[in-house]
């Protein structure tokens, strides 16, 4: 069985700003690291694509910033929403038939890489690209993929591999304690 985990990494918002922002809801807020801040919501670990969108969106408009709204699903699909100010500007999923039989799965579809680039002051677009072509054969872990994006991306380690339902049940990221979240109940 592979991993299932959504998350948000929010550009530019303090962690204080975001737990006023999701009110409301029953979420993890993470401290802030490389200028970003890493949210992990119980509504949304359902993989509701139109929940997760919602999220992100609302996060977005709310602070004036960027949100990354990541979902990897049983390590077969990475799946990403970027948005800014409200605004959704790119999408992508590198499995995007994943739900019909075939011998093969397609090509990955969507993401800018420029566009994900200039959102979180990367220079590095071919490392970028080259990360969301490689065909799922070439790269058939999701969570490796959504790793190497992040790494590149400079965004925070904890980013990968974990949602909200991972943290309730006392999986930590590495280099976060219990006592380095905010709970929002």
């Amino acid at each position: 069985m592979g991993a299932f985990y959504v998350n948000y990494t929010v550009k530019g918002a303090d962690p204080k700003s975001i737990v006023s922002a999701l009110a409301g809801r029953r979420a993890f807020v993470c401290p802030e690291r490389s200028g970003c801040v890493v949210v992990f919501d119980e509504e949304s670990d359902k993989q509701d694509q139109g929940v997760i969108a919602k999220v992100a969106a609302h996060l977005s408009a709310s602070l004036q910033t960027t949100v990354l709204a990541a979902l990897n699903h049983d390590s077969d699909i990475l799946w990403y929403q970027l948005y800014q100010s409200g605004t959704l500007i790119d999408q992508y999923n590198s499995t995007p038939d994943y739900w019909t039989p075939k011998s093969e799965p397609s090509l990955p579809e969507g993401g800018d890489a420029k566009r994900i680039c200039r959102a979180f002051n990367c220079g590095d677009i071919a490392e970028v690209e080259r990360i969301l072509r490689m065909p799922w054969k070439a790269y058939p872990d999701a969570g490796e993929r959504h790793a190497d994006l992040s790494r590149v991306l400079n965004l925070p380690s904890f980013a990968v591999g974990y949602g909200f339902n991972a943290v309730v049940l006392g999986y930590l990221p590495e280099g976060l304690s219990a006592d380095d979240l905010t709970a929002i109940t």
